[in-house]
């Protein structure tokens, strides 16, 4: 079986249908140098566009568990 990125499987999905017509998804969030943003960025998106965005597991590690455990 063939991993899909965000971007690609937002596409198959429908950008436009699921709200992320309105979210910026360019760049991706991370922490390190090949990310474009950090991962407080992606704390600071809306929940919607959470969803819309490529972001490593590492914005999901123990340093921000107070953003995803509400």
């Amino acid at each position: 079986m063939k991993k899909i990125s965000r971007t690609k499987l937002k596409m198959i999905k429908g950008a436009q249908m699921n709200g992320c017509g309105r979210c910026s998804t360019s760049g991706n969030y991370g922490d390190g140098p090949e990310y474009t943003y950090s991962c407080m960025s992606f704390w600071g998106l809306s929940p919607e566009c959470r969803n819309c965005v490529d972001v490593s597991a590492d914005c999901y590690g123990p340093d921000y568990s107070d953003f995803y455990n509400r």
